[in-house]
This record gives structure tokens, sequence and C-alpha cells, in this order.
């Protein structure tokens, strides 16, 4: 399958795909598709808040940091709470690892 370089919602495919290799355990590839989202036309804050957590995750601090001072920036009342609310993993092992991914990038 590909993604339509056209597609309004491209950015949220790229995202998407990050999310899921984010679930599997593969962080390095989750930063990848995370940075492509996040910098897609029309990606929003909840996009950069996937590119920080993905990058954090892969231990990639620096790209990591930039992103969440971007989210801080655009969106100063972001938390959790918000990134939760728009994606609710069932799972709580990837909850806690996630949480703490934002957590450590002041989120």
């Amino acid at each position: 399958m590909s993604l339509s370089p056209i597609d309004p919602l491209h950015y949220a495919m790229l995202a998407t795909r990050a999310l899921s290799h984010i679930v599997r355990g593969d962080f390095a590839a989750a930063s990848e598709w995370a940075e492509r989202g996040a910098k897609a036309p029309n990606a929003h804050v909840q996009i950069r808040v996937i590119a920080a957590v993905s990058h954090e995750l892969a231990g990639n601090r620096q790209a990591a940091e930039r992103w969440a001072s971007e989210v801080r920036r655009a969106t100063p009342g972001y938390n959790r709470a918000t990134f939760f609310a728009a994606f609710p993993f069932r799972n709580e092992s990837i909850r806690i690892r996630v949480g703490a991914a934002l957590g450590r990038l002041g989120i």
C-alpha cells in the first residue's frame, strides 16, 4: 500500500504508522515515520507529540526535545491527558512507556 502525497491527511497516515511501530516496540522505525508525519503539510500538535515520543523512545533526545519544544510553544497547555484522550491505548505497558516518555519531555 502506498500513500498519496496529495492526501490532505497524509500526515495522519504517516503518524499512524509511527504509532503502530511504537506498539510493536520498533522505536527507530517509529521515529522515522513520525518525523515524516510531523514535517508533512497540515500536521497538527498531536502529530508533533508522536514525533517527540517516538524519538524519545528511540533514544534520540535531541530530536525528541526539538519536537517537544515545538509542542510547548504551539500549545502551552498540552499534557498527557490530552494525548491519551486522542490515543487511548488499551495496553497498560504501552500507556506506561508512552506516558513516561511524555513525562521526560515535560508534557
